[in-house]
């Protein structure tokens, strides 16, 4: 009979684009693959417990804009950003773009996405987490849908 081993397991699961859920604890397993097969488990048990709403899956950036994404300005691309995905972090913003294949540079959200004429586009609020999160005023949500007409032409 194998003895069972401790094993420190961390699971994280992206419940929306400004919440997550990080569980972490000690597993009880004879081996590595079975500790990594409880926390697949536990992974599961948090997804059923936390379903991601229709809503929510719907909100993503539409993949037929992807390969216009060149064609835009930063400012554009945080504007389609929020306006699909709602509020987002700085970080959530530049790892979203990255993602995309277009990056919104730190140093751009740090700077310019503050100033005139920009920073009547976006409005700043802080989460239940504490986090500072930005989402599209009206202008903003005018001005992104006005984009979005633009690239689909």
């Amino acid at each position: 009979m194998q003895q069972s081993r401790g094993y420190e397991v961390e699971v994280e699961l992206q419940l929306s684009p400004t919440l997550k859920i990080r569980v972490r604890g000690l597993m009880e397993a004879p081996g590595l693959k079975e500790a990594v097969a409880l926390a697949k488990e536990s992974l599961g048990e948090l997804a059923e417990a936390y379903p991601v709403s229709a809503q929510q899956a719907v909100r993503r950036f539409p993949q037929e804009l992807v390969p216009r994404l060149e064609s835009l300005r930063y400012r554009e691309l945080v504007e389609i950003l929020l306006l699909y995905e709602g509020p987002l972090s700085r970080e959530q913003i530049n790892q979203r773009s990255r993602e995309l294949g277009k990056e919104v540079p730190k140093n751009w959200l740090d700077t310019e996405f503050f100033r005139k004429p920009y920073k009547d586009l976006f409005v700043a609020e802080t989460d239940p987490s504490g986090v500072r999160v930005y989402r599209l005023s009206e202008k903003g949500r005018l001005d992104a849908e006005e984009i979005l007409n633009r690239l689909r032409g």
